[in-house]
This record gives C-alpha cells, sequence and structure tokens, in this order.
C-alpha cells in the first residue's frame, strides 16, 4: 500500500479534453474537481467558456491547450488562439511546438514560435513526448526552452508509451529539479502516481482523477 505524503488535490491535474464528452458527464467531472478539491484542470479551448460558468464558485488554475496533439498550428494563428484562451480565462498555456523546425536545425524559428506564445503573459508549459524525438532535437528543445525562461515542462502526450519512473532520472538530468515537471499519459492509478512523485516530479495529469481518489478513499 502507498505512503501518501503528497497533498494529491495539488499534485493531480485533473486533464477534460474528450470531444465526445456528453454536458451531463462533463457537470458531474466539474463536480468532483470540487468535491476533490483539484487545483489545476487541463482543457481544450472549447471547454474554458463552461469550465468558468460550471466553476463560478471556484477558483481552480485551468491551462488552455493549444496546438494539442498535433502540432499542427500555423504560426499565424498563436496570436488569435492564446488571446481567445486568456479572454476565456484561462490561467496558462500548454503548447506543442512545431518540432520539425529542429530536424531541420531551423533553431530560430521555434524560438521565435515559443517566444510569440509567451508574449500573452501566461505561463507557458512546453509538451514533449520523449519516446518520439531524436536525442538531438530533444536536448536542442529543451535547451532553447531554458533559455527562453520557460519554467514549465509536460513529458508525455498520452500517445506512446507512458513514461516511468525509471524514466524520471533522465529528465530531471535534461531539465533539472529547478522547473516544473509534470506527467502525462496512462496513469490510471494511485501506485503509479505516488512512483512517480517518489522519484522526483512535481505533478501528473490524468483524466482518471476520480478513479485515483476513489483508491484513496479507499486508504
Amino acid at each position: 500500500m502507498p505512503n501518501i505524503e503528497y497533498e494529491l488535490n495539488e499534485k493531480i491535474h485533473a486533464i477534460i479534453i474528450n470531444p465526445y464528452l456528453t454536458w451531463e458527464d462533463f457537470c458531474a467531472n466539474c463536480d468532483l474537481i470540487k468535491k476533490y478539491n483539484i487545483k489545476n484542470i487541463s482543457t481544450s479551448l472549447n471547454f474554458l467558456a463552461d469550465f468558468k460558468n460550471r466553476l463560478s464558485n471556484y477558483s481552480p488554475n485551468i491551462n488552455a491547450l493549444i496546438s494539442y496533439p498535433l502540432a499542427d498550428l500555423p504560426v499565424s494563428f498563436i496570436d488569435e488562439l492564446v488571446c481567445f484562451a486568456k479572454d476565456k480565462g484561462a490561467n496558462g498555456i500548454e503548447y506543442i511546438p512545431n518540432f520539425i523546425n529542429l530536424s531541420k536545425r531551423n533553431l530560430e524559428i521555434f524560438a521565435a514560435e515559443i517566444e510569440q506564445v509567451k508574449l500573452s503573459g501566461l505561463p507557458v508549459s512546453i509538451i514533449i513526448n520523449k519516446s518520439k524525438l531524436q536525442e538531438e532535437v530533444l536536448y536542442n528543445a529543451i535547451e532553447i526552452c531554458l533559455e527562453l525562461g520557460i519554467k514549465n515542462f509536460q513529458f508525455g502526450d498520452g500517445f506512446g508509451p507512458p513514461i516511468t519512473s525509471n524514466d524520471i532520472p533522465e529528465i530531471l538530468k535534461i531539465i533539472s529539479n529547478q522547473n516544473q515537471i509534470k506527467i502525462v499519459g496512462g496513469i490510471k492509478n494511485l501506485t503509479q502516481v505516488i512512483d512517480l512523485l517518489d522519484a522526483g516530479i512535481n505533478c501528473i495529469g490524468t483524466s482518471k482523477f476520480y478513479e485515483i481518489f476513489q483508491e484513496v478513499k479507499i486508504i
């Protein structure tokens, strides 16, 4: 049985992005977020206004996912979507940059794209799927992000093999523990959560937060 020493309502970030979610299920998720006092939510642009309305008497940090999951957002649209997110009440941006610019050695273009997202003034998290990137591209991406003052990194995007506690030492070596590291993808139970937190990451993102908090209740 895991030893729970963490404020899980802060460490577990609720992910609500399912485009097939019914309104009833969306409302039920909002009720669960309030019930478990969850402090952080990651969601799509379309759900921002609904979250603000349903959680009007509750104030979690709501992060808007932009260019997720395909990194298919043309740079010319960035300003408009980031401003939309900000106007709809987003407290932060979670962003997948166009990594092909790095493989083409267009480092300046890659950096300019991230700088453009930062212009919103909101905290920016860069999403990285480590398993899908060549090592050189991975290291260049992180180095550029750190040089630009990015403090928040998400490893995993729900596609491909999940990150385990065995992967964390390498991630910490690349990023350093002075930055915020979130792990996402395939996290479905409390044991996984505790293992990752014990390994040194700051938080996890999951759509299975109800099931995890049910385990906490049982313990």
